[in-house]
């Protein structure tokens, strides 16, 4: 049971499920102010799960195993990064120190 009736597009024609037409690309005049003609259809389904609990599957690490990898990646990053505002601040400070 739909929350809203459903109802047909009117903007296009679709093909049976699964399948693609060839179609003639939609021509746009941007003299005239060119509009774009889109839609899209969805369907709601009734489902178990709370909406609090939606996210659960996602957030929660079911294995032990840590990504070493992207720790150890993102800490590179964080040295890399953390050098090059160091070298800019230096050269900086660098210059202001010699005019005093």
């Amino acid at each position: 049971e739909s929350a809203a009736p459903h109802v047909p597009l009117t903007s296009c024609v679709q093909p049976p499920m699964g399948l693609f037409e060839a179609h003639v690309p939609q021509l746009i005049d941007p003299v005239r102010g060119g509009e774009v003609v889109w839609t899209y259809d969805v369907e709601w389904e009734r489902s178990e799960v709370k909406w609090a609990s939606r996210w659960d599957v996602y957030l929660q690490m079911t294995d032990d195993k840590i990504h070493w990898f992207s720790i150890v990646n993102s800490l590179v990053i964080l040295l890399f990064l953390s050098a090059i505002v160091g070298l800019i601040m230096t050269r900086i400070l660098r210059k202001d120190f010699a005019r005093y």
